[in-house]
């Protein structure tokens, strides 16, 4: 009560009474507040009552002064006063009614396309969030209410999506090395802590084991968090940086042989930092499956809408049945040998989320005992330093 009455006196009755008289808006602001705040009820009859007592407002503004007018005339029968006042006030009441009707069925006609919306919000939740508001066919505030409620449900779908496949792929993918883990302590705590060497093989397997299972939750996480990640589209030389991932690599992979041929000046609008590690998804996985001695020849071209890296190697290929799998997540074509090399089967599957949440694309042709060659598409964007992100709807891989 008290904040109330401190707010009647901050401004005195004169002054409102003022702003009644002659500012009838404020009147009508007023009267709009305080219904839309304190009534609870649809839309549609708060606009027809108060759209209905500022049309009587004005009626009444124009009428009074006229039969103030008519009375105050010298000459003017009292009947005739009488009757002007009975059909002035039987029109106006007349006029109120017709006006109260027309502002009912025009606000009712004006907001049925928030009750559908309300109703078939209704029907999303979490078990099933593939319901989107139908499109409303009115070119207004409506229309593109509808349009980016429809645009945050596809966010949502996607970040949902994204999270049941992370604990979806995590829970299957982490119990292997787990029963490992598991294994090899009851294999301990029996009887391998005096046989030297059962001590070292399990501590051998439970290193590895571990190892992987960080690999997977970090790459798990990342390709999680790909389809919220902001590009940072700038100007680069590709060139220069293809150049920069291969000499890295000749300094590490000394048993295999690097080659790196980009042509120079290629300059594109991307985002640097997934561009080196889409290449470099790419050229580890190719290494990897490469043996001693082996090739992998790293190239980069321009291309009429950005630029186009291609990466050959001649290690042991992929076969023909298992090529159109590769970019699935956990994906190995040997299982076996990709475990032992340290292989999550998610690195194809992030190449693959990069290079569409980049707008480009991921081929592959291989030749199981030949070698592979992946080519990588990279689109040239606009500039900008706050890129929108982009759905990715990354597969999986054999990397």
């Amino acid at each position: 009560m008290k904040g109330r009455s401190e707010r009647k006196g901050a401004r005195p009755v004169w002054m409102t009474v003022l702003m009644w008289v002659f500012f009838p808006w404020g009147l009508f602001d007023l009267m709009l507040s305080s219904v839309a705040r304190r009534y609870k009820t649809d839309i549609t009859t708060k606009t027809a009552i108060i759209e209905t007592v500022a049309f009587a407002f004005l009626l009444l503004v124009f009428a009074v002064p006229v039969i103030l007018i008519a009375a105050l005339a010298p000459g003017m029968p009292h009947d005739a006063l009488v009757r002007m006042i009975v059909v002035a006030a039987l029109l106006f009441l007349g006029l109120v009614a017709a006006f109260a009707a027309m502002c009912t069925l025009t606000a009712r006609r004006m907001l049925a396309p928030l009750k559908k919306m309300a109703e078939r919000i209704e029907e999303i939740t979490v078990e099933d969030m593939s319901a989107r508001l139908d499109p409303v066919d009115t070119q207004d505030e409506l229309d593109e209410l509808s349009r980016r409620i429809n645009t945050m449900l596809d966010g949502l779908q996607e970040a949902f999506d994204r999270q049941s496949n992370f604990i979806s792929d995590a829970s299957h993918e982490l119990r292997t090395p787990i029963s490992v883990i598991r294994g090899y302590s009851d294999l301990l705590s029996r009887w391998g802590k005096t046989d030297e060497n059962v001590l070292t093989e399990a501590i051998d397997a439970i290193r590895t084991e571990s190892a992987n299972m960080k690999s997977i939750v970090e790459q798990l996480l990342y390709l999680a968090k790909l389809g919220s990640f902001r590009l940072r589209n700038a100007k680069f030389d590709l060139s220069e940086t293809v150049r920069d991932i291969a000499e890295g690599y000749r300094l590490t992979s000394t048993d295999k042989t690097i080659a790196c041929h980009a042509d120079s000046g290629i300059e594109i609008c991307a985002d640097r930092g997934l561009t080196v590690e889409l290449i470099r998804v790419i050229a580890d996985n190719a290494i990897k499956y490469t043996p001693a001695g082996g090739t992998v020849d790293i190239r980069a071209a321009a291309t009429p809408t950005g630029a186009e890296v291609t990466v050959a190697d001649n290690g042991i290929g992929i076969s023909e049945q298992d090529l159109p799998h590769i970019f699935d997540r956990f994906y190995r074509c040997d299982k076996a040998r990709g475990r032992a090399e340290g292989s999550t089967g998610l690195g194809l599957a992030i190449a693959k989320s990069i290079a569409e949440m980049m707008g480009g694309n991921i081929t592959a042709k291989s030749v199981l005992g030949s070698g592979s060659v992946f080519v990588i598409n990279i689109p040239s964007a606009p500039a900008s330093g706050d890129e929108k992100p982009r759905g990715a709807k990354g597969g999986k891989s054999d990397g």
